[in-house]
């Protein structure tokens, strides 16, 4: 298909134009700490997300341009002041080269002192020890012991990342895609940011689309690969293991023999349980940090943890309440006979909406997700999340105003009902 309208061709070329210019506008104001870097950040992410919305309606994108947007955006934001996180992630693979534990000892440890860098006091929640999963943990050591810097990090972030608009265009083709490769929440959360999650989400992706390609892998080495990458996603970040758990129930369904729902939770859990060994005694294994503020009653962004405590106040005093929401809820999605991608979007949708800490990258992970079709909810939220980052310049009030809390989460909401709308209603229109 091609463009054969000189305004469809106009729009492409101002959708291709604003995003590399956004990119470009965006990268000198990422310490979002100073307030007055806010104002210049948002208008950046403005121009990013007009380019954005005008590849909505596109009905092709050329291969090259695809690409080009793609890489330059992502480019042009490596530079970038990163967000706090990655100072975390530099700091735990550093210490793993000296041989201490990082889910045993948190950064403002007493014998740690001597290891302190000169970006030390920008790890934020000091106090609190390792909480990403073992595999994370030995690909930190890996990058810290080549060099602990930003920029190799973000590389790394951004490789992953643009494999995954690989594995997107190959399979939906480019204009599709391009509601992930070209999204400005997806290019600044990665590249700008410095966020891992693009390390999780390509054995992610990777998994669901092997596992419903087309026509359906035959025979145990490509579902063993599925079982494997749905595993490497899980040791890469706790929130996909219901997927791995999901997986291991529809095998089940499909065959009523123990084996192959066996063999699929080995091959996942594998290794989960082969990096905890390295980091774990015989006595105890503290890879989350359970007693931590953090876990125990942390608050950011949230949306149904926040209506909730305006009824019953005491919920500020403990999230376990909404982990036990989030259990009912994945009990009842379990329960129904989605496909993995099918299921992936539902349960990651419950799980921004019930969790009580929510920050603006969490939303990347409904992307690759909302490619198939083009949810309006994903659209939507890309842009809103911004309002997100008002935050940091607020510490220690980590607080959303109401009106902020509502312009942040009503267009996911509005989305999704105007995407289910639109499925129910397609068969009236065919």
């Amino acid at each position: 298909m091609e463009l054969t309208s000189p305004l469809q061709r106009l729009q492409l070329l101002l959708s291709a134009l604003l995003l590399i210019a956004g990119a470009l506008l965006l990268w000198p104001h990422g310490d979002l700490f100073d307030a007055a870097q806010l104002l210049p950040f948002w208008l950046a992410a403005a121009v990013m997300g007009l380019g954005f919305a005008l590849s909505w309606s596109l009905p092709t994108i050329p291969r090259a341009l695809f690409w080009a947007v793609a890489v330059l955006t992502r480019l042009a934001l490596l530079a970038m002041e990163p967000g706090d996180d990655i100072w975390r992630y530099l700091w735990e693979g550093g210490i793993q080269l000296h041989g201490f534990n990082p889910y045993r000892l948190p950064p403002d440890a007493a014998v740690l002192e001597g290891l302190r860098t000169p970006w030390w006091s920008l790890i934020n929640h000091p106090d609190t020890t390792a909480i990403y999963p073992p595999l994370t943990q030995l690909l930190f050591q890996l990058h810290a012991a080549v060099a602990q810097q930003v920029l190799l990090f973000k590389l790394s972030f951004t490789a992953a990342d643009l494999a995954i608009c690989a594995l997107l265009a190959a399979r939906f083709g480019a204009a599709p895609a391009a509601l992930y490769a070209w999204n400005p929440l997806v290019i600044y959360g990665i590249s700008g940011g410095g966020h891992y999650d693009s390390w999780f989400l390509l054995p992610l992706v990777a998994a669901w689309l092997l596992a419903e390609r087309d026509p359906p892998p035959q025979g145990q080495r490509p579902q063993a690969w599925v079982d494997l990458l749905l595993g490497l996603s899980v040791a890469l970040k706790w929130i996909t293991l219901p997927l791995l758990l999901q997986r291991a129930w529809s095998r089940w369904r499909q065959f009523r023999r123990p084996a192959p729902v066996l063999s699929t939770l080995l091959l996942g859990l594998a290794p989960l349980l082969l990096g905890a060994s390295l980091f774990c005694g015989l006595r105890s294994c503290p890879l989350l940090p359970t007693g931590s503020t953090f876990i125990r009653h942390g608050r950011s962004a949230e949306w149904l943890p926040h209506w909730i405590a305006q009824l019953w106040p005491w919920t500020l005093q403990t999230n376990a309440v909404h982990g036990l929401l989030l259990l009912l809820a994945l009990v009842l999605l379990l329960a129904t006979s989605a496909r993995l991608g099918v299921f992936a979007w539902r349960y990651l949708v419950l799980v921004l909406l019930l969790s009580p800490v929510v920050h603006a990258w969490y939303f990347i992970w409904l992307m690759p997700f909302a490619v198939p079709s083009q949810n309006w909810g994903a659209r939507l939220v890309s842009l809103s999340a911004f309002v997100y980052f008002v935050l940091p310049s607020r510490l220690p009030d980590w607080q959303l105003t109401t009106p902020e809390r509502l312009l942040l989460w009503l267009p996911l909401l509005l989305g999704l009902l105007l995407s289910a709308r639109g499925r129910t209603e397609s068969p009236l229109r065919g």
